[in-house]
């Protein structure tokens, strides 16, 4: 009871800052999320953002797997397992480690077992590049154990979809695509033959979800797409133009002309700068550690806002109560804050 107040009050608490980190945030569901045991086979370019933003986008409440070097501290494993995620270990992070992937299957295949739904990002590391690279054979071995459990279940495909990956106040899609779904026999004949059946159907249901830049040309066409897309208030519509554009490689589109902020818009900008300069400078301090892994930028700047930006607040609503000592003025100040975020249109 305790672990599940935990999760749904954290999770609430991170659906509110979803809204106020992106200027929008939209939700395509191609076909219903299915009830029942649920394995969301996502793909991965903003580092743990994309678990927020996944969970955060359906009524399901998905055990998530990370990767398991963050689970080394104690505390860490704890807070971890208090918000439903299981570490998943790679050749990296030691071969010893690599036998502890049996336990977290079996774990898995139970919370499958009990009804319950699992997150695994298919490619098995992040890069912010726009394309949808190899997936790995995670979710289909977790499958396998599962079914060897008796255990019918659903594989969903995710496409999540950033229109910059880094910049606050940016835009964010995240498509559920038709579940897939596996009998109980669905491996019993040609399992080997069955699992590149099923790596090659999930890639072509999360394809069409996101924006796919050959990499054999991804900074050409990158600069191309930047240079002549235009702008649609529907993400839906902003993904269907730049998947055309990308695959438009003999037209020649003119480029949208850029937009400039009225007077107004500017002096929204200026007073939510001015009031969050503080928390915006810790921010960019933690950010522009070195050796930071630069996919790691937008976690980051929304997990430190989550808990540094509500803190600044804190002091400058009393510093406002003392300075100022009516009820009104502070009230009013406070309710600018967050309405000041929500304003914000990055230039």
């Amino acid at each position: 009871m305790f672990q599940k107040i935990i999760y749904e009050t954290l999770r609430l608490y991170c659906k509110v800052a979803l809204f106020f980190y992106f200027r929008q945030w939209q939700v395509r569901k191609l076909a219903p999320i299915p009830n029942g045991p649920v394995i969301f086979v996502a793909n991965h370019q903003n580092a743990f953002l994309d678990a927020v933003v996944v969970i955060c986008s359906s009524h399901r409440n998905p055990w998530a797997l990370a990767r398991g070097n963050v689970f080394k501290k104690k505390w860490a494993h704890t807070l971890l397992t208090l918000i439903q995620m299981m570490p998943v270990y790679r050749f990296r992070d030691g071969f010893d480690t690599l036998r502890k992937n049996e336990a977290i299957l079996d774990q898995c295949a139970n919370l499958l077992k009990q009804g319950k739904s699992v997150l695994i990002f298919g490619e098995g590391n992040h890069n912010e590049h726009y394309n949808l690279r190899p997936l790995q054979k995670g979710f289909v071995r977790m499958a396998q154990v599962a079914l060897q459990q008796n255990t019918a279940l659903q594989i969903v495909p995710v496409g999540v979809h950033y229109e910059a990956h880094r910049r606050f106040r940016s835009r964010v899609l995240v498509s559920f695509g038709e579940a897939i779904p596996l009998a109980k026999d669905f491996f019993d004949e040609n399992p080997v033959q069955k699992t590149e059946v099923l790596l090659k159907e999930v890639a072509a249901k999360i394809t069409p979800l996101i924006l796919s830049i050959p990499e054999n040309n991804y900074e050409t066409t990158w600069q191309r797409l930047r240079a002549n897309r235009n702008y649609y208030a529907d993400l839906v519509t902003q993904l269907q133009h730049e998947q055309q554009l990308v695959d438009s490689l003999a037209s020649n589109p003119q480029p949208q002309q850029p937009t400039h902020n009225n007077i107004l818009q500017k002096i929204l900008n200026f007073y939510y700068t001015l009031n969050h300069w503080p928390a915006r400078a810790v921010v960019r301090s933690i950010t522009g550690m070195p050796k930071l892994d630069p996919q790691f930028i937008g976690s980051i700047k929304y997990a430190a806002g989550i808990v540094v930006v509500p803190a600044f607040y804190v002091v400058q609503i009393s510093l406002v109560a003392w300075l100022s000592g009516s009820v009104w003025i502070t009230l009013g100040y406070a309710a600018s804050l967050p309405l000041s975020v929500a304003l914000f249109r990055p230039q």
